[in-house]
């Protein structure tokens, strides 16, 4: 009996110090919150985003790596910053920010990354274009504006992208079609040849269609997805 009440006290106690040390933890947990939203903690994380930012835009390559890696570790905070280095007249500040904006993600990202969509230099378009495919539809409106860009080299890049896309893609590239530059429409084709089989009907409409250089385009894109069964089936 004895040992029973030893027991019964035992586990008491220690139900009453799990129970007071999960207060105790979430009392901590609010206060950290609280303090991560106070004026102090916000004034500091932007002076290490400003900190980062200076080092992305004035530093050597390694510099630029670690900068660019700090400003996707503060998260969010860093997404002014890095829509500021995306003006920057440096090439290689251009796309350490485009590709910090692909490791960092969210939904914060994709108006940056569609902004990049449209620079000057393929080496900060492609990979944006790359981390953009990754958000799916999400994207669309960012590849949207790509195909009104003046610049041919922007939109056959937003071409050549919507191609690793499904269905959901085959209106943006209908527009693209009617493309005034051959290379875009060109693009097209071979985009919806990649898409598969949903974008048999339109090749078809293209092959009957009144451009003599697209309808050679789609009738061997049309014939290279007959040779695999599972198309011919289609």
């Amino acid at each position: 009996m004895q040992t029973r009440v030893v027991h019964s006290i035992g586990l008491r106690h220690a139900m009453r110090t799990s129970r007071a040390l999960a207060v105790l933890a979430l009392a901590s947990l609010a206060l950290a919150c609280q303090d991560a939203n106070s004026p102090a903690a916000r004034e500091a994380r932007r002076a290490k985003v400003e900190a980062a930012y200076e080092r992305l835009v004035t530093g050597d390559v390694y510099e630029r790596g670690r900068a660019a890696q700090e400003l996707v570790e503060l998260g969010p905070d860093a997404l002014p910053a890095l829509d500021r280095a995306l003006d920057h007249p440096s090439t290689d500040v251009r796309e350490s920010a485009v590709r910090a904006l692909a490791t960092m993600g969210g939904p914060g990202a994709v108006p940056l990354l569609g902004k990049a969509l449209a620079d000057d230099r393929s080496v900060v378009r492609e990979p944006a274009a790359a981390a953009l495919a990754t958000y799916g539809a999400q994207a669309l409106t960012a590849f949207d504006a790509a195909l009104r860009s003046p610049n041919h080299y922007v939109r056959e890049d937003a071409v050549d992208a919507l191609g690793g896309y499904g269905p959901e893609a085959l209106p943006l590239l209908r527009t693209a079609l009617g493309d005034h530059d051959v290379r875009v429409r060109r693009r097209a084709v071979e985009a919806l040849g990649r898409i598969g089989p949903d974008a048999m009907p339109l090749l078809r409409e293209v092959e009957e269609g009144e451009d003599p250089v697209l309808r050679s385009e789609a009738e061997r894109v049309l014939d290279r997805m007959r040779g695999d069964p599972q198309d011919a089936r289609a």
